[in-house]
């Protein structure tokens, strides 16, 4: 599935994730919970347990921390990332501060 990886200090890259919120979980290294992303048909993944590691980004007036991971999400599930959300995505959470 395309998706999006933000790991601290990095730039945003697309990557090729696993299909499954399980395997999602296995390739992030931690249980993963689920923060819509405003107004898209996409979600930001991360791990709450992460708050030790260094900050990655802040979206929507909290930090995240950790790696984080964005896909698509429709219909209550994991999905593609749309190229051109992915896109967009990629460009707005570049900074590490990023407006919703």
């Amino acid at each position: 599935m395309r998706g999006i990886v933000i790991d601290p200090g990095a730039k945003p890259e697309l990557y090729r994730l696993p299909d499954t919120l399980q395997e999602l979980q296995r390739f992030m290294g931690g249980y993963a919970q689920r923060c819509p992303i405003s107004n898209r048909f996409a979600a930001l993944f991360y791990l709450p347990q992460a708050g030790q590691s260094l900050p990655t980004r802040h979206y929507n007036g909290r930090w995240f921390y950790g790696r984080l991971c964005l896909v698509g999400w429709r219909g209550g599930r994991m999905t593609d990332l749309p190229k051109p959300l992915a896109e967009e995505l990629l460009q707005k959470f570049t900074p590490v501060e990023v407006t919703p």
